[in-house]
């Protein structure tokens, strides 16, 4: 059958993906085509089911096989369709281990597929956050259709995810609510309170006004001792909880506000809370404030972002003394099972690979990474391959650009730290640091200025691209997973 269809289709000029061909039902086959670089879903059937804006004005009757062909736009109505009759949708997470995968292109969650295949990981196909919507000119709805397109391209059938990423206001929650995705990050980076801003007066007088709920927290563990199974042992500071209840207790108002919204129009989700973007690291009262209150709120959150110590920046390794990140680690590994069996995450975990096997032992298997850029920077990649004047363009472009693109990412490059006029004879070029950041925070003018020719060397290259990708992100789970 699927060599019949593929006969046909490429008649007609379409290239099929073999991969995709899936039954559904005893009646109805699905499929996914692509006609200058536009990608289709095909249907096969011998009722009457059919999806909005057909291809073809009539289905084409194919007599060898007896069935009804046409193709489809995967737009988000149908979408909708396939979603309701065969559960084509992401779901709340059911493993240990999960895994984010942003695709800023919308292009690669057929890669990203490819690089689960053997490992035990839930992967979170569509991680997007409104910045990266916003430098990419995208919605929620376009970047969670992008990733069903890779699961039907790739005939992916397991289970999957998609992450509403750094979601500081309800617009965009409702953006995420409405375009049907199953996993919440809220980034209380904007809401908390920062303590140098005030006087040691003016902090006793808010200190005063805390509400009961923070001054509960406070009174249950000040002083507290807690013993890991390590025997390794630390008390809590009452200073210290204070500090925290002072810094977070406005930012708990917002998750309390996004957890209603969140429990009254959807059905099941996962709920991130990331505390990671602050200027200090996690402490552990930071932790037990924070984890502590939102239970008191009977809020249900399945996991935990702390600001570990040492520098997560942009496309590079973990900067900073492993030892230290591993006792912190085990603080806060200890903390997430004393106060509920949530799950810690690694935020900005994008080529972190010296501290991966540590965090997969202290947290004993069972945690979220989060990735994003890394598989931006393989696009970047396969264009120095495959075309080197364009790399040049982009460079330059880049570098013109640094200092605006600076403005949305934490990373130490200058634009003194350039040439003007990059080395295309080194092959060795796209993997220097500083070359790496550059193009990581600069894909939003990159795009901006130049999209079409980009998308025309991926789209020529797809499975060279899918081979970078793949084998990036497997290069992850090898550190993770390793013995």
């Amino acid at each position: 059958m699927i060599n019949k269809v593929a006969e046909y289709l490429s008649r007609e000029g379409f290239y099929f993906y073999e991969k995709s061909f899936r039954k559904f039902s005893e009646d109805i086959y699905i499929f996914v085509v692509k006609k200058a670089n536009e990608k289709s879903i095909g249907l096969l059937t011998q009722g009457d089911f059919t999806l909005s804006s057909p291809y073809f004005t009539e289905r084409k009757y194919l007599k060898e096989i007896g069935y009804y062909l046409n193709l489809y736009p995967l737009t988000y109505e149908n979408f909708v369709i396939l979603k309701d009759k065969f559960s084509i949708a992401p779901s709340p997470c059911n493993k240990k281990v999960s895994f984010g995968m942003g695709d800023r292109l919308g292009l690669v969650t057929a890669a990203h597929i490819r690089a689960v295949e053997n490992y035990d990981v839930f992967p979170v196909l569509a991680q997007q956050s409104p910045r990266e919507l916003m430098k990419t000119h995208r919605s929620f709805k376009e970047a969670i259709l992008k990733a069903i397109l890779g699961v039907l391209e790739e005939g992916y059938t397991g289970k999957f995810g998609a992450d509403a990423d750094h979601i500081k206001d309800e617009n965009y929650l409702m953006e995420a609510i409405d375009a049907g995705y199953t996993m919440y990050t809220l980034d209380l980076s904007d809401m908390l309170v920062k303590l140098s801003d005030y006087t040691e007066s003016q902090l006793k007088e808010k200190a005063e006004k805390l509400n009961i709920t923070s001054k509960r927290i406070i009174e249950r563990f000040k002083g507290k001792k807690f013993v890991m199974p390590t025997k390794e042992a630390f008390t809590v500071s009452e200073e210290e909880l204070y500090k925290s209840a002072l810094t977070y207790e406005k930012a708990m108002d917002f998750v309390e506000k996004v957890y209603g919204i969140l429990k009254d129009k959807v059905k099941n989700f996962d709920l991130e809370i990331s505390i990671d973007e602050g200027d200090k690291d996690t402490t552990v009262e930071d932790h037990i404030f924070v984890a502590e209150y939102l239970h008191e709120k009977g809020i249900d959150f399945w996991s935990l972002a702390p600001k570990f110590p040492g520098e997560f920046q942009k496309a590079i390794d973990y900067i900073g003394d492993v030892d230290k990140f591993a006792v912190e680690l085990k603080k806060h590994q200890f903390l997430s099972r004393e106060f509920g069996g949530y799950k810690l995450s690694l935020h900005s975990g994008s080529d972190k690979f010296s501290i991966y096997k540590v965090f997969s032992e202290i947290t004993e298997g069972e945690f979220h990474i989060k990735t994003s850029g890394t598989s931006w920077l393989q696009a970047v990649n396969l264009i120095f391959e495959k075309d080197k004047e364009l790399f040049k363009e982009l460079y330059q472009i880049a570098l013109y650009n640094l200092e605006e693109s600076k403005k949305a990412y934490k990373v130490l490059i200058d634009k003194k730290d350039f040439p003007e006029n990059i080395n295309l004879e080194d092959s060795q070029i796209v993997s220097k640091p500083e070359i790496k950041q550059l193009f990581h925070i600069s894909y939003g003018v990159l795009l901006e200025e130049r999209k079409k020719q980009i998308f025309e060397v991926l789209n020529k290259y797809e499975e060279e691209h899918y081979e970078f990708v793949r084998k990036n992100i497997e290069n992850h789970f090898k550190e993770i997973f390793s013995k």
